[in-house]
């Protein structure tokens, strides 16, 4: 009896063993994600310095990181379970939860219009544009969104045409190609010997104004907080590295832009170090721009996007270490 006991007892201890080491390693294996980034330019530049830095890894994530060509197409992927998270268009996300998609926006990418009003060179002012068209990824992104503010602002609602053409490599050929005046975009993708010129610099309209967000579905964030926590601890290293890594940097910015061009990447990596905010909490007077713009000025922050991942880290000081000394 007692020698059975004893081999009970060998055999339950070794059982704990194998059980603890098969724990250990499946805590240890990366968890798998999908981030989706809406656009080629400086509102992505986080996530992709947080995947080659290894920022991901770090918090325990393999991210695959996919371009998809509009913040409202990133909005339809989190609903079709296609991305576990992704940056999409602020107006888009916060427009999606107003027609009752069940996403929120858990950061803030940036809080300042950093796109620019190109035009053909014999625009001269705006109101040259009367009659003529304006080119846009797709309605409901943030180049849409931002050409009818613009629009809006100098009384040249509805006597612009607004056409949807894709993503910004298509705005850039229709650019080109001269089947549209201008375009609000980040970057105007033509060949070097297309006149071109910046009519407009939207920060110059002096209004807050959320571009960006990081968003989840609110089902996979009440599933999986620690998760979402770790994505966006790894997109604020990634946002760091931008300060601290200007070789990484450019080198991150041709390759995910394919830029051949270094003064074209050296002008997206300022973009970057301008525009993108270190603490990226949703600034409830950034969202107020477009919610105004919506007729939904009483509409509570809350109703879209959850701080309560950046207030926590703002307690513990996470962000401050990474620029401390620098």
């Amino acid at each position: 009896m007692n020698n059975a006991w004893a081999v009970f007892r060998r055999g339950l201890r070794i059982s704990f063993v194998f059980l603890f080491l098969f724990s250990y390693a499946s805590a240890a294996e990366p968890r798998k994600i999908t981030f989706g980034y809406s656009t080629v330019g400086a509102m992505a530049l986080g996530a992709w310095m947080a995947k080659e830095i290894g920022a991901f890894e770090r918090y325990g994530l393999q991210a695959n990181l996919i371009y998809i060509a509009s913040g409202p197409v990133v909005v339809q992927a989190l609903l079709g379970g296609d991305l576990h998270g992704g940056i999409g268009a602020s107006n888009a996300v916060i427009n999606a939860v107003l027609n009752g998609a069940p996403i929120v926006g858990v950061a803030e990418v940036a809080n300042r219009p950093y796109h620019r009003l190109y035009v053909q060179p014999e625009i001269n002012r705006i109101e040259d544009l009367r009659g003529k068209s304006l080119g846009v990824t797709r309605f409901g992104s943030v180049t849409d969104n931002l050409t009818r503010i613009l629009l809006r602002k100098n009384g040249l609602e509805g006597a612009v045409t607004v056409r949807q053409l894709g993503g910004i490599p298509e705005v850039g050929a229709a650019f080109q190609q001269r089947v549209i005046a201008g375009a609000v975009t980040a970057e105007l993708r033509v060949d070097a010997l297309v006149p071109a010129k910046v009519l407009v610099r939207l920060v110059d309209l002096a209004i807050a104004y959320s571009m960006n967000m990081i968003v989840v579905s609110r089902d996979y964030y009440h599933r999986n907080p620690d998760v979402v926590e770790r994505m966006v601890r790894a997109y604020i290293e990634g946002v760091a590295a931008l300060h601290h890594q200007r070789e990484t940097a450019l080198k991150t910015v041709a390759k995910y832009s394919r830029l051949v061009d270094p003064k074209r990447a050296e002008q997206i990596h300022k973009d970057g170090l301008t525009y993108l905010v270190r603490a990226p909490r949703v600034d409830p007077e950034a969202v107020l721009t477009i919610l105004e713009f919506m007729g939904k000025k009483g509409v509570p922050v809350e109703t879209f996007a959850d701080n309560s991942i950046l207030d926590r880290l703002a307690r513990e000081g996470f962000i401050d270490k990474l620029y401390k000394g620098r």
